[in-house]
């Protein structure tokens, strides 16, 4: 790179063997900003002398071109800071959305669980504990997504992007009752999980209830049968002892 590209020098002292060389050189500087410094009072602007003679000069960098110059780095800064929490508030917006069809979602599970059947009943509560499952998850990405947002906006508003200050502050808020909610949700998961449970050990209860109601019916029926086959036995006997029986004279 050359001396009179680099943005961080505003001074260059250039030594040159001959004037071509010396008018190459101011050209191309002044189109970025540089000047030749005058020489001092008493002494010659450019020394020529014989063709093995140099000529030094100094360069130095207009007063505009540096006051254009901070601005523009101030401006590319304050643009790349804007851009960044951009997209840092675009992911929030996302994983809010997200959040809400989460929210919605557990909301019309717990309504459903209200007024399951017995057949439906465990199936109902593990379907709540999987969309409070989502939601608490959903909720950490959204908090995520929102302490990434206000870390990107509290640095465009460091460099002067004051418009996100409002946002800013409007998330900060947000945060901490999203905290609060989280951990709300963690505490009912935990119910939620012995719900679950307690659901599914009725549900086995149940089953085994009906099992061996079934087996009771079954033992219950091959006792009648076989009292009925007793007593059918029984008759047929007491009629054969009643054939039996001395003919009164």
């Amino acid at each position: 790179m050359a001396w009179y590209d680099d943005p961080s020098k505003t001074e260059f002292v250039g030594t040159y063997a001959n004037e071509k060389q010396l008018v190459w050189d101011a050209d191309a500087a002044s189109k970025r900003g540089w000047t030749i410094q005058p020489a001092p009072e008493g002494e010659d602007e450019l020394v020529i002398g014989a063709p093995k003679s140099k000529i030094t000069v100094t360069f130095v960098r207009r007063e505009d071109w540096l006051v254009n110059r901070k601005l523009e780095i101030a401006t590319t800064m304050r643009d790349s800071a804007a851009h960044a929490a951009d997209e840092k508030e675009a992911r929030h917006v996302k994983a809010a959305d997200e959040l809400a069809r989460a929210e919605e979602i557990f909301a019309a599970r717990v309504e459903a669980v209200a007024t399951a059947s017995d057949a439906l009943r465990e199936q109902s509560e593990k379907d709540v504990l999987s969309a409070l499952k989502d939601v608490i998850a959903r909720r950490r990405d959204a908090l995520r997504a929102k302490d990434e947002a206000i870390k990107e906006m509290d640095a465009a508003v460091s460099v002067g992007a004051s418009e996100f200050a409002r946002s800013m502050a409007m998330l900060t808020r947000e945060r901490e009752v999203e905290a609060a909610r989280l951990e709300a949700e963690l505490s009912l998961l935990a119910s939620q999980e012995q719900v679950t449970k307690a659901a599914r050990d009725w549900r086995d209860s149940g089953d085994k209830r009906l099992a061996a109601e079934e087996q009771l019916a079954k033992r219950v029926a091959d006792f009648e049968l076989k009292d009925a086959a007793l007593l059918e036995k029984i008759h047929v006997r007491d009629n054969l002892l009643a054939a039996m029986a001395p003919v009164a004279r």
